[in-house]
This record gives C-alpha cells, structure tokens and sequence, in this order.
C-alpha cells in the first residue's frame, strides 16, 4: 500500500487540529475553574436615562462589564470597570432595550469569561409614570402647595394640574407647563378641600395619559418637614452623591456592612452629599477595612429630633496592598529579596493604603507556617519595587529555603501571604543559598 506525501499531510493536520482543539477546550475550563463567571445579576434602579445594575461575585474581587443597545455583538459596545458588585451606567436611551455583559476578574493575572448571555433591561419611557412612585411634599411656608415626583423622572416637558376632586378632567385653562423640573408649586390651596393631581409627560412630541393622585392637604403626612427623600443618586467612577429633599441639614452615615448604626463615620451637610469612594480608605485610615462592604445611610434632621434612616449605597473599599516576590539577587554578603512596591496601585482594583508595613517569613524548604524566622519592615525603594537585605550567612549553604511575605495596612488589616490584588495565593518564593 503506497502512501503519497499528500495523505500524510492531511493526517497530520487532523492530528494538528485534534491536540489544539482538546488544549481550547482545556484552557477554557481552566480558566472557568479559575475564575466563575458572577451570578445573581440584577436591576437595582432605572430610569429613562441611567440604570443600576448588582450582582453577586463568586471569588473574584473586580468585574469588566460591557453594554449596548439590544442585539451588539460584545466587544462593540461601551466597556468599562469597577471593584463593586454593582454599576449605574448612564447617558442610556429612554424606553429602549439594553444588553449588559459581565465578566470576573480574579487576579491581576486571571479573569473569566463573559456570561454567555447577556442580561437584558429596557430602560423607562419618558412618559412611564406611576401613580404609586409620585411622592407629596407638602406646605411651604407661604401656603403655597409643592408637590414632587420622586424619584426622579425625565420628559421634554410636564402637564400638570390641581382640581378639586369633583372636577372631570382639567382643560387647557387648568394646566400648567414645567420645563426642567419635577417640582411642582400650587399657591392659594383650601386645606380642607380634596384636590386631584394630574400628570403627564411629553416626550419628542408624544404626551402621555394622565395620571392622577389624590390629595388631602390637611393630611399631616403630607407636610411632615422630617421625611428623608434621597434623590438624584449618582455612581461614577467611585465617586457617588446624591440630595435630599429637605431644607433641613442631613446626617450621613457609612458603616461596615452588618454593623448597629451610630457605629460609623458621620458627616453632616445641607441636603446634598458627596465622597470618592476609592479615596475614602485613606481619608480615614483608623476606620476602614480592606475589601470590605460599606453601606451609606442618611437621614434628616429634625430640631431636636431624626427622621428615620434610608439606606443609599453599597460600596467595597479596595484590597489589601498586597505582596509577593519576584527574584531574589546576590549583592555583595546579602542576599537582597525583591517585591513588586506599587502592585495595582495605577489600577480600579488595588488602591494604595498610606500606612504600610510587609511582614516576611522564611525557613527551610516545606517549614510549617508560622515556625519559620519572622522579619517585619517597610522596605527599601529601588526603582519599581521594594527589597530587604537578608544576610548570607543567616542561610545554610547547598540548603534550599522558602519565602513568604504579607502586606499590613494601618497595624491591623493583614493580607494572605504570597497574594496579588484578589487575594490569591500565588506561592512561596524558593531560594538555594550558595
């Protein structure tokens, strides 16, 4: 049987592409193995023109996502990063359908893979309203009646009135127009008169139905000056404001997550606030905790008295500075061991902590954890990393000897030992003495 040169190629190429398929498949569920894709995903706020999207992450420690109109093909649309289990993507379309993709990132050095499909969303129209959704402020203090749509909503421009509850349907005499605002002022309001609002929204032309809520000013509810309305949240970049609609000062509160209130950092201002949630770790160094879940309260105050709490936000401060070492070089009677110093610190990930020590432990190769020789120190600066002169002759020569070290942030927070920025473990250093 004869084998011409043409059948052996096409052999080998079956041979070929088999050994590569079976490595794909492989290294894809490596990489899954590695690094789970999130879970959970889900709405948490949307609006005509933003959106907030959470989700739960397995053993990751920052998410890529990406998102376009309904039907992109992923790698087209708008991407971005976060170190949080949730994002608030804006400048969005009103009443149009979304794809959302995400993706875990475990290390510095491994991700996931994107879900394999995208979790879908549409955000508002400009003329989606909701009776249940239209919140009643009250009296001002010239008598005149101010109501308000929380939260807040968007529309070219708002057809609004204020009837007494027998009347039908308002004319054109009874309705007024209001251009940016969802803030509504009635003046000359009989207290003891049962009115009807109405409103409606238009939007590129197109006005939506009425719809009405009943009002009774004499309602005490309706005036109460000590009611907290959070609006007008805003997450970008780790940077994260919102307003309360008051003209009383606000407490605000940011606790550890499953903590008692009055057990955190509180900030008092007038109806607004605002903090850089990446940068929040370092402007107070005593009180946060790396990777860590933080939760933002407000409320209202009310002379003597408080309106009750409303929780705002969730945020996670960034991970530990964390340490591993690279090489480990002969310099004259030292042995000088090197780590990255600035390790994710130009990255949405891992932050820099301002109070920093590194904590080294070394002993002979396979020594129990915690037995071995223990060094602390802050490290000496050589270009892009760190180093610690350990002395020859404090290693037996011909022996073979492991290295471990840890990041300590503020005295207390203690990274693992050998880790990058998610917290894994990327092994001890092993060094033969000479």
């Amino acid at each position: 049987m004869k084998i011409n040169v043409f059948s052996l190629s096409i052999i080998f190429f079956i041979l070929l592409s088999s050994c590569k398929t079976d490595d794909v498949i492989e290294e894809a569920e490596n990489s899954e193995e590695l690094c789970p894709r999130n879970v959970d995903i889900g709405l948490q706020a949307v609006t005509a023109e933003s959106a907030t999207i959470k989700w739960l992450e397995t053993q990751g420690f920052a998410s890529n996502y990406e998102y376009g109109e309904k039907g992109f093909v992923l790698g087209t649309g708008i991407k971005g990063s976060t170190p949080d289990e949730n994002v608030t993507i804006t400048d969005l379309k009103a009443g149009t359908e979304y794809d959302f993709y995400l993706q875990s990132i475990c290390t510095a050095e491994i991700t996931g893979e994107f879900i394999s499909k995208p979790y879908a969303f549409t955000t508002l129209s400009c003329t989606d309203l909701n009776a249940d959704k239209i919140s009643i402020v009250g009296y001002v203090e010239n008598g005149d009646f101010q109501i308000n749509l929380y939260p807040t909503r968007y529309a070219d421009e708002w057809q609004v009135a204020l009837l007494p509850s027998s009347t039908a349907e308002p004319s054109n005499n009874d309705i007024s127009i209001w251009q940016n605002s969802t803030v509504f002022v009635f003046s000359d309001i009989d207290p003891i008169v049962q009115y009807n609002f109405y409103v409606r929204a238009k939007c590129d032309g197109i006005i939506g139905d009425w719809i009405i809520k009943d009002i009774n000013p004499g309602d005490e509810s309706l005036f109460s000056p000590c009611l907290t309305r959070v609006q007008n949240l805003s997450v970008i970049s780790g940077n994260i404001s919102f307003s309360v609609l008051t003209s009383s000062t606000i407490i605000t509160e940011i606790i550890e997550e499953n903590t008692d209130k009055e057990s955190g950092i509180t900030i008092e201002s007038n109806g607004y606030f605002y903090f850089d949630s990446a940068s929040f770790h370092i402007n107070y160094p005593e009180y946060v905790k790396p990777a860590t879940n933080y939760e933002v309260y407000t409320r209202v105050k009310c002379g003597s008295s408080f309106s009750e709490y409303v929780k705002v936000y969730t945020f996670k401060s960034p991970y530990y500075n964390a340490a591993y070492f690279t090489e480990a070089n002969i310099t004259g009677e030292n042995v000088q061991l090197l780590w990255l110093r600035d390790y994710g610190f130009n990255n949405a990930y891992c932050q820099p902590y301002n109070q920093v020590v590194y904590e080294i432990e070394y002993g002979l190769q396979g020594f129990v954890e915690g037995e071995g020789v223990f060094i602390e120190t802050a490290g000496e600066s050589v270009g892009s990393n760190y180093y610690y002169n350990l002395p020859l002759n404090a290693l037996e020569s011909g022996s073979t000897y492991e290295f471990s070290i840890r990041s300590v942030v503020h005295g207390t927070s203690r990274s693992n030992w050998n880790s990058s920025c998610g917290d894994s473990t990327v092994g001890r250093f092993v060094f033969t003495a000479s």
